[in-house]
């Protein structure tokens, strides 16, 4: 709030050396007729004004004014979009006269009310109709954003907005660039418990298409592990043990299809090699049992180890509850007996019979009691 009532207060005052320019008196009044127009809560002619006056001036201080007056009147018309490139234009010409940090905190402000739906009107005379607006800038407005500020207090937000645009927009592999980036630059973040979460699964999801060398299920094991490690007691805990073991399920099948390979082409004792490390590195996969079972077959003198973890282990972890005990006893419900019955039939006579429960003591009785 601070930040938006300093640009708004600038916008309204200006500075008056700029005003008083002597080599641009058109532009100076312009400016001049902006701040009348802005004073008198015309806020959108206001905004025209200054643009009007950024045009025709020479000077870099008019520009420069104009530019941060156009910032507060198009902030108070809501046309934010506008706003956002009032800023960039002063952030990318006129930087000398920019107050960099708050600027930029704005930047992402207008970038998370984008996020949340707020578009400008296509048209300002039809701003009353509700789908007559602009397009989504979200993106472009973050990816500035971050730009300029990398690791401002809004930058692992701005990354897990921009994640879930691209991821969206079914651009996978961007989505988990940005993903990457709150993971390594952002450790002590909010978003850093989510962005592990969508980095595993989004790189679960691109080894299931196809993984090549194995980079993407690697990866994915190790952001699940240190998932665990980090975040011992988190809700998610159930889900990344289902999808670390999903993870050693299909790096295990990966050696088991290549010891398939070289045991078809003779070459038995680099099958024995893959089948082993099966069988060390991922014992509780679902490949294990049956590589251990090859590695018999092929080596008479390997000696089986000890059981493998109960498969049970892959299964979700339901919570059971009990089923409330019923209120009263219903002898006949609605719908039976050919819908003669529009309302519940209870049993009267074994409702009165029922004892009821004795009352939770309230703090009163018991106080009485002592």
């Amino acid at each position: 709030m601070r930040v938006l009532k300093i640009l708004a207060l600038g916008a309204a005052l200006g500075i008056a050396a700029a005003a008083a320019v002597a080599d641009d008196p058109e532009a100076s009044k312009l400016y001049e007729d902006g701040r009348k127009l802005y004073l008198d809560g015309s806020y959108y002619r206001a905004g025209k004004t200054f643009s009007d006056a950024e045009e025709k001036a020479q000077s870099n201080a008019i520009k420069a004014n104009s530019l941060l007056a156009q910032i507060g009147a198009w902030r108070m018309c809501e046309l934010y979009y506008r706003e956002f490139k009032a800023i960039e234009k002063l952030l990318t010409l006129y930087p000398e006269y920019a107050d960099f940090g708050p600027l930029v905190d704005r930047e992402f402000e207008i970038g998370e009310l984008y996020a949340q739906g707020k578009r400008d009107p296509a048209f300002w005379a039809l701003r009353f109709i509700p789908w007559l607006t602009e397009e989504d800038h979200t993106e472009e407005i973050f990816k500035r954003a971050l730009e300029r500020a990398p690791f401002a207090s809004f930058g692992a937000k701005a990354h897990l907005r921009l994640a879930y645009i691209y991821d969206r927009n079914g651009k996978v592999r961007d989505s988990i660039a940005q993903l990457r980036e709150i993971v390594r630059d952002y450790p002590n973040s909010d978003q850093h418990r989510l962005a592990m979460l969508a980095l595993a699964e989004g790189l679960l999801e691109l080894s299931r298409r196809g993984d090549g060398d194995g980079s993407y299920i690697r990866e994915a094991a190790d952001v699940l592990a240190r998932f665990k490690e980090r975040y011992p007691d988190a809700e998610e805990k159930d889900w990344a043990r289902r999808s670390l073991l999903e993870a050693k399920d299909i790096q295990a099948k990966r050696l088991y299809d290549m010891a398939e390979f070289y045991r078809r082409s003779g070459r038995q004792e680099a099958a024995e090699r893959y089948l082993a490390r099966i069988v060390s590195e991922f014992p509780e996969s679902k490949s294990a049992a049956e590589s251990e079972q090859k590695l018999v077959d092929l080596d008479n003198s390997y000696l089986p180890g000890d059981f493998l973890p109960d498969p049970e282990m892959r299964l979700p972890k339901i919570k059971s509850y009990t089923l409330p005990v019923e209120a009263r006893h219903i002898m006949i419900s609605p719908g039976v007996g050919d819908n003669h019955f529009l309302t519940p039939v209870y049993d009267l006579k074994r409702d009165a019979s029922t004892e009821a429960p004795e009352p939770a003591p309230t703090p009163e009785s018991s106080e009485e009691k002592k």
